[in-house]
Parts: C-alpha cells; structure tokens; sequence
C-alpha cells in the first residue's frame, strides 16, 4: 500500500517510521511503502521523508494506470500509523480496491511529539473509540475525562496545522488522475478526518483538486452539522458526494460534550438544512449498526449485504444506486420521496 504522511519520518523498517511529531504550516510530505498484516508487523519500504513532486507521480501515475479502481482515505481521531495501516488493509480486502492512505497526526500529541499538558501519561494510542467515555454528565474537569478531552481537543489541532500537507497531496493526486486517465477514485475521510479536509479546503487547489474524484465519502463526519452545506458544497466531484451518519454514534456524542455541546455532529444528524443538489446524498446507518453506538460500521466483518453492496460501489466509483434500481432493493427500505437521504433497514 502506498502511504503519505506529514508526520516526521525516521529511519524504521516498521510502523515507527511514521513519528508522532510534525511540521506546523508546512507542505512537506513524506511517502513509503507498507506491507505486512496486522499480526506480523507492518514493513517500510522506499521511504522519503520529503518527497518531491515527481516521485510522489511516478508512484501514483501507475495505481491510477491499474487494473483496480482507487480509494483515497482518510483517518479520524487518535489513528497510530499502524492502525492506519490495518484500516487501509481492511479497506483493500473487503472492497477490492487500491488504497492510498495519507496519516497525520491524530493521536493529540503537541507538534514536536511530546505529550501535551493535561494528558495522562496512561492514555492509549489508536482507539479511535476512546473518546466515547465522554458520556452526558460526566464530569469534564474530571482526570481521566479531562485527559481525553484535551488529547481530542489537541488532534483537532493538528488539523488544522496540517492543512498545507493535505492540500499539496490532493493537488498531486488530481495530476496523478489527470495525466494517468485511468481508474477513477474515490476520496474517502473518516471522522475528525473530515473536519481535516474541511480545513484544507479554503487553501490553495485544494477544492479543485478534490473535484477529480469520481466519488468523496464523510464517513461519520466529526463535524458541526450546523452549517454543514457550505463548506459542503465547495466539493463537486464527477459523480456523488456522500455523508454517511448513525444517529447512535457514541463517539459522536462524545465530541460534542467534548466541543462545549455546539449542537450535534454532523455523522450523528445531519438535521434538515441540507445541501440540496442533484449530487449529493445522505446515508443514514443508524438502523444497520450491529453495535449501535458504532462508528467504524463501513468497515465491519458483520455488516449487512445491503451495507457491503452500497459501500464497495461507492468505495469503487461506482454511483449507490444503478439505474432502473428502487430504494428497497438496494438499502432495504424506502427513502426520502426527494431521494436525498436513503437509510439502510435493520439486518
């Protein structure tokens, strides 16, 4: 799998390649190679901390001259590199698809790698569920409460001093697209990854360059669903723009006690002040998730045909619904009569 980073890279053969400091306000990127599973370890290989444009396209060029269409993804909160890694592995086992993952740094470390102030030093890296122990009533002044909040509070951070990374790799990506002429791709962001590329999307190309996707995924947006269509409606892909949410989602609620309760998330509830375009579509999974406070449901082992069918079309470019297709056949049940929200019935 061919991975992207603006984290600061070291000399590993493994995961720890990919450092948990980086760069504020800078473009560089670094890029490698991973290949391995999750029970043996993951392998390094060909890695540049700072890559240049031309080889970043020449490693591209050929996935979008290949025989498998591409998917672009995008992590949320508290991912290690590893689990970046399992996801994207997952991701290309369930869907037949060629991942590209771009890792940032999620794990609300300070930018040079340090734990930052109020963190407690027995907090793990890569849950990103951990945050849903943030419950109504707790007590946010509390340690172990306090300590999440702040490490979530300090990921959004990063975000948004990572945006010039972002924005540099989707411009190559859409050159990469543009000159192969091959596979479409779809641009896929989970969670907090989402508020991330919402950063990135008022700099330089970035808006543009996201328009070279065939197909771009929400995935349990970590996102305001108040005023959601506008910086929604800065990205027009070639064929749908989705927002997946589960009015269950624990993770989701917990992000919003965590944001001073500013209203719900967007991948819990999308509400009705919808963006209202022929492209776009809202996907609600609440029926669907096995464990109702999901929040990784798209990439579950127990996940419903309907779920499966509708994600690898949307994962490989393809549009949810073909032609001469009804709502039941496809989701299980009947939509919105405008056609803009669909939802998946229980299993």
């Amino acid at each position: 799998m061919l991975m992207f980073t603006n984290r600061v890279m070291v000399n590993s053969p493994n995961e720890a390649a990919f450092g948990t400091s980086f760069r504020q306000g800078s473009a560089q990127l670094g890029m490698a190679t991973v290949s391995g599973s999750n029970k043996k370890g993951w392998a390094v290989s060909a890695a540049d901390s700072n890559v240049g444009d031309d080889k970043a396209l020449n490693a591209l060029v050929p996935l979008f001259k290949g025989n498998k269409r591409v998917l672009v993804y995008i992590h949320g909160n508290n991912n290690t590199p590893a689990k970046c890694f399992k996801r994207c592995d997952a991701l290309q086992a369930l869907y037949g698809v060629e991942v590209i993952g771009f890792s940032w740094p999620s794990e609300g470390y300070s930018a040079d790698g340090t734990t930052v102030p109020g963190v407690l030093p027995t907090e793990v890296d890569g849950d990103e569920n951990e945050l849903a122990a943030v419950k109504s009533g707790s007590d946010p002044a509390e340690g172990p409460i306090r300590s999440k909040i702040n490490r979530y509070h300090q990921a959004t951070l990063n975000g948004k001093h990572s945006g010039e990374a972002l924005a540099r790799f989707l411009r190559l990506l859409a050159t990469a697209r543009l000159y192969a002429n091959g596979q479409p791709f779809t641009l896929a962001a989970h969670s907090l990854g989402a508020q991330y590329l919402e950063y990135t999307l008022d700099l330089s190309g970035a808006s543009e360059s996201v328009s070279a996707a065939q197909n771009i995924l929400l995935l349990a947006p970590c996102v305001r669903s108040s005023g959601h269509k506008n910086w929604l409606g800065k990205m027009r892909p070639k064929g749908q723009l989705f927002v997946t949410f589960n009015h269950g989602d624990s993770v989701l609620a917990a992000a919003s006690i965590a944001d001073n309760s500013s209203g719900p998330k967007l991948g819990t509830d999308p509400t009705t002040d919808l963006l209202r375009v022929p492209y776009m579509r809202y996907i609600s999974c609440t029926n669907a998730a096995k464990d109702v406070g999901g929040h990784g449901y798209f990439v579950k082992d127990n996940m419903s045909k309907a779920m499966r069918r509708v994600f690898g079309r949307i994962f490989g470019s393809d549009p949810d619904m073909n032609p001469g297709e009804i709502d039941r056949d496809v989701y299980g049940m009947k939509g919105d009569e405008d056609g803009l929200t669909k939802y998946f019935n229980a299993p």
